[in-house]
């Protein structure tokens, strides 16, 4: 082992699946190349291209495109936007997974123990890193979307099928040049705890026209009930962690 594997942050081979209804554009892209961003451009404007668009085609191909490119910069688990039947984008989506490398094992007297709801103890926490609780992910999110937050934050503690999570819901105004200020920005963030394993599911949306924000609320809510997290087909794992009674392994496609 070298020294650049064994200072490698560790990973889970997860996938994490939701079911794109309606509107939703799945923007993943496999390299983050831009020529793959503008193949799913093509590819959706040909889609919108009978129903008749608000915008031209080139405004479309060139915000699919550039969106595309702009959620996958960081490279997350999966990326994807809801348009309006007429092209216009409404809401971005992206969901990634993480493991909480800065805990330390459970010594029994509650030192380095992650607290809240979910949170992973005992032999668990001792065999290596642990996920935070639901408690110390929702501070972690507070934190993260303090600076700048205009109304909220609306914090819930929803029982997901993937498995137990907290929702933060906020404002978010930032600051433009000369210090005025840009248009305030939606946003809604599900901390996502699913059994039998210890990564943390991160998934955030954002939108800009602020009189959309209780659609854009009601679609996040109806996508993250699809959620799933499969191990990843690669990995050879055997089943889908959050599925009721084990099984065949499931994989993530297309509703």
């Amino acid at each position: 082992m070298t020294a650049q594997d064994e200072e490698a942050a560790p990973v889970e081979d997860l996938v994490c699946c939701v079911e794109l209804g309606p509107g939703w554009v799945d923007l993943t892209l496999a390299t983050g190349a831009r020529t793959e961003a503008e193949a799913l451009a093509r590819r959706t404007v040909e889609l919108y291209g009978p129903r008749g668009l608000r915008i031209d085609e080139k405004a479309l191909f060139d915000d699919v495109a550039d969106r595309a490119a702009a959620l996958n910069a960081e490279g997350p688990v999966m990326a994807a936007a809801f348009y309006s039947g007429t092209g216009e984008a409404v809401a971005d989506f992206v969901i990634d997974t993480y493991l909480d490398i800065r805990s330390e094992p459970d010594t029994g007297d509650g030192a380095g123990d992650a607290s809240g709801p979910g949170a992973v103890h005992g032999d668990a926490a001792a065999s290596g890193p642990v996920r935070p609780g639901l408690d110390e992910a929702r501070a972690l999110l507070l934190d993260r979307s303090a600076p700048g937050t205009a109304a909220g934050p609306d914090v819930t503690y929803p029982d997901l099928p993937a498995g137990p999570a907290v929702r933060i819901r906020s404002q978010v105004r930032t600051r433009q040049l000369l210090g005025l200020w840009r248009q305030d920005t939606g946003s809604l963030t599900y901390a996502v705890l699913p059994p039998g394993v210890r990564s943390l599911v991160l998934a955030s949306f954002t939108w800009r026209n602020m009189a959309q924000t209780e659609k854009v609320t009601r679609l996040a809510d109806e996508l993250m009930a699809t959620l799933r997290v499969v191990p990843d087909p690669e990995d050879g794992a055997g089943e889908d962690v959050t599925a009721e009674g084990g099984g065949e392994p499931e994989e993530c496609g297309s509703p």
